[in-house]
């Protein structure tokens, strides 16, 4: 194939000649170049088409800061995670606290709490409402305000378990009931005949016969203070109980307490004798009230 080119003014002209491979070469390099031309053309209308917000928003996906961000936020979703793990864990150890101290309180003071079920959850129910749901500063309120509960529900139980133990203490420190088992009143507290002079005197106590050799008890807790021999009372036996109260045990025929000693309430602290000044064995049973004596009749009787 020839190509000839004549010049405007017909002066000159060039000419070529072309093979057929030569002219098949030419032509596909032509339709390459026109197929990357148009592409080049379709991948710029296509791109300006695309909104803008979508290329921003992948930028700013695979920025270094957002990945930091998106780091930071999962960090702190764990740690309040975290947070109220341990706060739940804290709240269930207080109630199974505040539940033995209440089970201690009920035992010490006798009442009967199986009604309670305190080992069950409390029982609750209703009718079926719509709701919202609980935000996180609600969630932590309620929280805060379980918290607060039970620990005055604490103060309270611990200041009612040491009037209990406070009551219980003071009341086994007053003297009550006999200092012997069995036996008999065998002479009041005040005036009386004296057996020895057959004259009116005050007796200071109150005298309780039995068998020679049975124990003597304590009528409350207390400190033996002193034990020995006292005119006229023969082996003697004092134990103070605090609060004001002192108990005198005389005449025994032996003593089985050494002082300093604590005692509790129907303990032996000695063996019923007739020392001293005694017409037969006997208890001689007295009892001070800061530091004055009352009858003993009184407290017997409880």
């Amino acid at each position: 194939m020839q190509i000839i080119i004549i010049s405007p003014n017909n002066k000159t002209h060039k000419h070529w000649h072309l093979s057929r491979t030569k002219l098949m070469s030419l032509i596909g390099l032509f339709v390459a170049l026109l197929a990357i031309s148009s592409l080049a053309i379709m991948n710029y209308w296509n791109a300006a088409s695309l909104p803008k917000t979508n290329s921003h928003y992948s930028q700013v996906n695979i920025s270094p800061l957002a990945l930091n961000n998106d780091l930071a936020i999962i960090k702190n979703v764990a740690y309040v995670e975290n947070f109220y793990a341990k706060r739940l864990g804290q709240l269930q150890a207080e109630a199974i606290r505040l539940k033995a101290l209440t089970e201690k309180l009920a035992s010490l003071s006798g009442m009967d709490v199986s009604e309670f079920m305190l080992s069950e959850n409390s029982a609750q129910g209703g009718v079926e409402m719509l709701g919202n749901d609980l935000s996180i500063d609600e969630f932590d309120n309620e929280l805060k305000q379980l918290s607060i509960g039970f620990e005055q529900q604490h103060k309270q139980l611990v200041t009612l378990q040491d009037f209990l133990i406070t009551h219980d203490n003071i009341e086994s420190a007053i003297p009550q009931g006999r200092p012997i088992d069995g036996g008999w009143i065998s002479s009041y507290y005040g005036k009386r005949i004296d057996p020895f002079t057959g004259k009116k005197a005050f007796h200071k106590g109150l005298d309780l016969a039995g068998k020679a050799g049975s124990g003597v008890n304590t009528v409350a807790d207390g400190m033996v203070t002193w034990i020995g021999k006292r005119s006229g009372y023969g082996a003697l036996v004092e134990v103070d109980h605090g609060n004001g109260y002192v108990t005198r045990y005389a005449h025994n025929k032996k003593i089985t307490v050494k002082v300093g000693e604590k005692v509790i309430k129907g303990q032996v602290i000695a063996l019923m004798g007739s020392t001293g000044r005694s017409t037969g064995p006997h208890v001689h049973f007295e009892i001070l009230r800061d530091g004055k004596n009352i009858n003993p009749y009184n407290f017997v009787k409880r």
